[in-house]
């Protein structure tokens, strides 16, 4: 039996025994440590998939130690200046090993549903084409008006200077 399990954001495949470094977790070197957050247990023909988690569904990883992953080194260098910065990075990580996988069974039992988002009304093409065709004559009518405003204005001026 397999599972494709959320640790720190991540993924991971896992079946009972292996072992693996994950991001770090509050444990303490020697603790167990529990996850709902289940995506996938592959079981030789049956497949169950969440969305996005499986319900009741529970994998159990032993903490075996806190360690801290291969060092990363960063350059900073500006060309033509003697600038160079060397630095390095080690990112704390948890060795865990997986115990078991506990919540194999039928598919529309162990699924849970996303909660639904409440949507914006769908606007189709013929609407949004309306909606736009308003703005425009609305748009029209205001610079017409402005022209015609302009326009006699003119000519009140003229015919005040005749």
């Amino acid at each position: 039996m397999k599972a494709v399990v959320e640790l720190g954001g991540k993924q991971y495949l896992v079946e009972p025994g292996t072992i693996f470094l994950a991001d770090k977790l509050p444990q303490e070197k020697g603790s167990t440590y529990e996850t709902d957050k289940v995506l996938c247990i592959l079981d030789d023909d049956d497949v169950v998939l969440g969305k996005p988690y499986i319900k009741d569904a529970k994998v159990t990883f032993s903490v075996l130690d806190q360690t801290k992953r291969r060092k990363i080194i960063v350059q900073k260098f500006r060309s033509k200046k003697g600038y160079l910065k060397t630095r390095g990075h080690r990112q704390h990580a948890t060795q865990v090993q997986v115990e078991k996988i506990e919540g194999a069974g039928k598919l529309d039992e162990r699924v849970v549903e996303k909660p639904k988002k409440t949507t914006k009304k769908k606007v189709t093409k013929k609407a949004a084409k309306k909606a736009t065709e308003k703005v425009i004559k609305k748009e029209t009518k205001k610079v017409t008006k402005k022209a015609t405003e302009k326009v006699t204005k003119k000519e009140t001026k003229k015919t005040a200077e005749e």
